[in-house]
């Protein structure tokens, strides 16, 4: 039995979306320019033994910070595919990882943040909670339960109006979205 294949209903969206950087961040930073000048000045204080080496180290100090300072920028890429969800996490620009993946019609749930079943969510235990989104409290969040590689997650993301009504289609009685009419 052939099965009928209709590119024009195909369904392809993908958003991007910056992570805010938290104190957290700012202090890892900062701790790493306070170890960065800590190896510089006991490197300079070896200097002599190690002359001809100095610089090759003062390069590659140079570079793991920079290297581990960058991955604090991170994104996440969001993609709707028929129905499909995909979200991979872009660190620095330079390194992709696939961290949650999902069919629409295998969501058990998927609600607006701040719902009475975010609420009632927050309360189950044994839920991972992955956090997709620029800030956890930000406008436009919605979260899914779902299984992911064996794990029960609670994943949180900032999907927008035409990735919710794509997926909506494909599991309405689970996907609490309504489209607004303005």
């Amino acid at each position: 039995m052939s099965e009928y294949y209709n590119r024009q209903e195909d369904v392809f969206m993908e958003k991007i979306v910056a992570r805010k950087k938290t104190a957290k961040d700012y202090l890892k930073i900062v701790g790493l320019i306070v170890l960065g000048l800590i190896l510089l000045y006991i490197v300079s204080l070896f200097g002599t033994f190690i002359g001809f080496l100095l610089p090759l180290i003062l390069v590659g100090i140079g570079y793991a910070l920079y290297m581990l300072i960058t991955s604090t920028n991170i994104e996440f890429e969001y993609i709707v595919t028929n129905g499909d969800l995909d979200i991979d996490q872009i660190i620095a620009r330079r390194k992709r990882k696939r961290i949650f993946s999902c069919k629409a019609k295998d969501i058990e749930l998927m609600d607006k943040v701040g719902s009475d079943e975010w609420k009632a969510a927050e309360r189950q235990t044994g839920r991972k909670l992955l956090d997709c989104s620029q800030t956890l409290d930000s406008q436009g969040n919605w979260f899914i339960l779902s299984d992911y590689k064996g794990q029960k997650l609670k994943v949180v993301f900032a999907p927008d109006q035409r990735m919710l009504k794509s997926m909506k289609r494909f599991n309405p009685s689970k996907i609490k979205y309504t489209p607004h009419v303005d």
